[in-house]
């Protein structure tokens, strides 16, 4: 009798875990360089999509889509779709270092922003490499099927706001996208400067805050420490270790998770001066981490950092 019930719950459990497995479930979708990751689960149906964007046809996030149940999702009917229209990971105050006292016009650069110092004007920076993983193999072309990861590797080159003066890029940024089953996008950002430069200021890891999302918070290992209407503007406080900002609606369907790792790289706040907040978001609907800002981050050439960080797409 003893060996019945432990073959039974044996079975049970093994029912169990199969049955947790087939509620979760992702496939990835390429078609003539636009990608796309379905993520299958019982009342969280999402789809990102990752293409060309912005004056600058960086590659990045570009589109996400929340699917009502799996029925429509298979029919791309989605209840909510938003496209980007802004950066996710961030652009620079960035100067060669001969250039930093030359009373010019300071303008962010790379990401979605343009020489006008908005998203407009000529690009500031250019797309240069693309690999793309699925389960560990190499993919091109145009395919689609089931995954349970799927790695990107994007390289872009960025001007400076001095580029009228240099007439060239100062910084290789290489972005890995590590999309996982959980609706995890874990990020890692190297910055390898291609002339002795000075970084001024830099976000990092951001947010664009959908209309789904009614209030902003910020935390600190697992401990809100503020809460605020998503569209007006608000800090994390001064507290020790924060490093999460958590986007939520009224009706606690969808939740956006942005994670910091401040333990190590730009995430440990050295170049932030005092009294400036960790993260903070604006009324126009975005949320930012504060990487550099206050403090200068000066590099030799060929001198690299790092920063690393997640979305929890909850």
């Amino acid at each position: 009798m003893a060996i019945f019930f432990s073959l039974y719950a044996l079975v049970a459990c093994s029912q169990e875990e199969n049955e947790a497995e087939a509620a979760l479930s992702m496939a990835v979708k390429n078609y003539q360089g636009h990608l796309f990751v379905d993520f299958f689960e019982d009342g969280k149906d999402t789809q990102i999509g990752f293409y060309p964007c912005g004056v600058n046809r960086l590659f990045g996030i570009a589109e996400v889509s929340y699917f009502p149940g799996r029925a429509a999702h298979h029919r791309g009917e989605a209840a909510n779709r938003f496209l980007s229209c802004t950066d996710w990971i961030g652009p620079y105050y960035v100067c060669g270092f001969s250039n930093k006292q030359g009373g010019l016009p300071v303008r962010f650069t790379g990401g979605w922003h343009g020489s006008n110092g908005d998203g407009t004007g000529e690009p500031t920076a250019a797309a240069k490499d693309l690999t793309i993983r699925v389960d560990g193999h190499e993919m091109s072309g145009n395919f689609e099927k089931s995954c349970d990861q799927v790695d990107l590797v994007v390289t872009n080159l960025i001007q400076g706001y001095d580029y009228a003066l240099s007439k060239k890029e100062l910084l290789r940024e290489t972005v890995q996208y590590d999309i996982t089953v959980d609706r995890k996008i874990a990020v890692c950002v190297c910055i390898e400067a291609l002339d002795d430069v000075v970084i001024q200021r830099y976000y990092g890891l951001q947010s664009q805050n959908f209309s789904i999302f009614d209030s902003v918070s910020y935390a600190s290992n697992d401990r809100v420490c503020h809460t605020a209407p998503v569209k007006t503007n608000s800090n994390s406080p001064q507290v020790e270790g924060v490093n999460a900002i958590i986007l939520t609606g009224a009706s606690n369907q969808h939740r956006l998770r942005l994670v910091l790792n401040n333990h190590e790289g730009l995430g440990t706040a050295e170049y932030l001066a005092p009294g400036l907040p960790r993260a903070f978001s604006a009324s126009y609907g975005k949320s930012y981490f504060n990487l550099v800002n206050g403090r200068e981050l000066v590099l030799e050439k060929g001198e690299k950092v790092f920063w690393e960080g997640a979305y929890y797409w909850d």
